[in-house]
């Protein structure tokens, strides 16, 4: 198992895990989004677009990838939970928002794969109070649960 930290710069409510070589994706983030309301996820071709519940700010995102299905996780009250899979050729995800991907990368660790994501969202409430006010600094925090499947 690997685990990584990543400052996400949230905006217009949400970002994406996409593919790295953004020349095989598709529809590229953030074409095709959908607000999704009470979802956390939905996922594209090579993508998975995560809503989140405040319009701008710096969420906190923990990436765990896995040898094989974790347990759920209770270490935390969490408020929204959701799973989706996706495909990367490279095995690395870009954390995109609308002006475009952010420096750090994520290492899947595997090529030509397919993965199965959990990922878990608390400090929602209170982001979205916050945001109509200021631009808070790790108050909505993401843990994001990778394991390659078939």
């Amino acid at each position: 198992m690997s685990r990584q930290s990543i400052a996400v710069q949230v905006d217009y409510s949400a970002f994406a895990l996409q593919e790295e070589d953004d020349t095989q994706v598709p529809v590229m983030y953030p074409e095709g989004r959908v607000r999704l309301g009470t979802s956390l996820l939905v996922s594209h071709s090579m993508r998975v677009d995560v809503e989140s519940a405040g319009h701008t700010h710096e969420a906190l995102l923990a990436v765990e990838v896995w040898s094989g299905e974790p347990p759920i996780d209770e270490s935390e009250a969490w408020e929204e939970r959701g799973e989706a899979r996706i495909t990367s050729p490279t095995g690395q995800l870009a954390v995109w928002v609308i002006a475009g991907p952010q420096e750090e990368r994520i290492a899947l660790g595997c090529a030509q794969a397919t993965w199965r994501l959990r990922m878990y969202s608390a400090g929602r409430e209170e982001v979205a109070r916050l945001t109509d006010v200021e631009v808070p600094q790790g108050v909505e925090r993401y843990l994001a649960h990778f394991w390659q499947t078939g």
